[in-house]
């Protein structure tokens, strides 16, 4: 066996300008394809981390009944926030923070400025209307971390006490926070909001922060704090949510089940990706695009590496023959020529993971700076590659490339010797 390897590797460098040319073509094709799988991967975990860490966290409880009664008010299903159930949530080991949070309907009255450069020319009120999450900043910042990056002038407020607001910049009307800081407090946003009942309730509150739009949707949320809220609507330590963040994500569902065991019958705990199933749709729609074009890739690189090795048999034809007349076995001839199919893919996929790799770490060590489509915060991308992909990829090359040369090397090992011997 080991004098079939020898032969196979003289053979390949004998053919060395056909070699090269096959075993390019494996080189560009997967480095293109692992600089791909590296951006796949740093676009689907930027997605992921967005929700996870921005927008939904990891699991949510509300009370049964919560999330299929959308038309409802969601204040009719609001709970006591009680150091009781707090503990129940943190009993459960995977269980790294929670964040009580309040729903509420609102509309924001601004004093509009007839002149940019002054706000005491005052004109009509503009109106807008909120989807309002008020928050404990302190504990929403350890489970929410991503969603205070976003705030892209100003600051969250720090207390729930506080009488501040962080909105949208279209809802504010500016990008920056200077002209707000020097309001009087008759000139100051009024926050409107209805209580369970409908009463409309109101609140001057200061805009601390502006927010920039991470996904198209979001540019009527807002954060207001939990405790001026609650006073507001006239809830004192309502809830309508906690939103819980898990040491790991793979444990999400371990979790899921235990809190619900905890809990019981009364509340309702959903995963990430029950509340948005588009988001998990979209990180698998990207999946099978990728594996889409990666196997056109291959089938690609294969076509290049079965013309090659076809290519070698025409040419060889009176060195098979005279092996042949010299008592070579014919499985010997089908071995010599799958292992240089092999060697081909093997040393051609080294190569090329090893060239995208590169690339990669390099792009991860700058970054790539990209904003989502109807966004304005650019995601700072680092590409990265798994170990899994790495083996899988070198295999998957290296076996394709030997089974693709089984056709050429069995037509090679059915000449007649006779034949081959003649062939010109």
């Amino acid at each position: 066996m080991f004098s079939l390897v020898l032969m196979a590797l003289r053979n390949l460098v004998r053919n060395r300008r056909r070699t090269l040319l096959a075993m390019g073509a494996v080189v560009v094709g997967i480095a293109a394809l692992t600089m791909l799988r590296g951006f796949v991967n740093a676009v689907q975990k930027a997605q992921l981390e967005s929700t996870l860490y921005g927008t939904t966290g990891m699991l949510q409880i509300h009370r049964s009944g919560y999330l299929k009664n959308v038309l409802s008010n969601p204040l009719s299903l609001a709970f006591e926030d009680s150091q009781e159930l707090r503990n129940k949530i943190r009993s459960v080991e995977s269980v790294e923070s929670l964040s009580p949070r309040l729903l509420f309907s609102a509309s924001l009255s601004i004093t509009e400025s007839t002149d940019e450069t002054n706000l005491a020319q005052l004109d009509e009120p503009k109106t807008t209307f909120l989807s309002a999450n008020a928050v404990d900043p302190i504990l929403d910042r350890s489970t929410l971390p991503q969603y205070y990056e976003w705030v892209t002038s100003g600051n969250a407020f720090e207390s729930t006490h506080s009488k501040a607001i962080v909105v949208h910049r279209d809802v504010a009307g500016l990008d920056d926070l200077g002209a707000h800081q020097n309001l009087k407090e008759s000139e100051l946003p009024i926050l409107l909001a209805p209580d369970k009942d409908g009463a409309l309730s109101g609140e001057a509150v200061r805009i601390s922060g502006i927010l920039g739009s991470a996904v198209p949707t979001d540019k009527r949320l807002a954060l207001a704090p939990l405790a001026t809220v609650q006073h507001l609507l006239k809830m004192p330590n309502q809830i309508t949510e906690y939103v819980v963040r898990v040491s790991d994500v793979a444990k999400v569902s371990i979790a899921q089940s235990q809190l619900q065991r905890i809990l019981g019958d009364e509340f309702e705990v959903h995963r990430w990706d029950e509340i948005l199933p588009f988001i998990r749709e979209l990180l698998d729609n990207i999946w099978l695009i990728f594996g889409f074009i990666t196997g056109v890739f291959l089938v690609v690189i294969m076509l290049g590496i079965v013309n090659s090795m076809f290519m070698n048999v025409i040419e060889r034809f009176r060195e098979i023959g005279t092996m042949m007349a010299l008592g070579v076995k014919r499985i010997a001839i089908l071995f010599i020529f799958i292992l240089e199919g092999l060697f081909l893919g093997a040393v051609g996929s080294l190569i090329g993971l090893c060239t995208g790799a590169l690339i990669v770490y390099v792009a991860s060590l700058y970054g790539i700076e990209i904003p989502a489509p109807g966004s304005t915060i650019k995601f700072m991308l680092r590409p990265f590659l798994t170990v899994d992909y790495v083996v899988s990829a070198f295999l998957i090359t290296t076996g394709g490339s030997a089974f693709v040369s089984v056709w050429p090397a069995w037509r090679a090992s059915r000449l007649r010797p006779v034949e081959a011997l003649g062939a010109i």
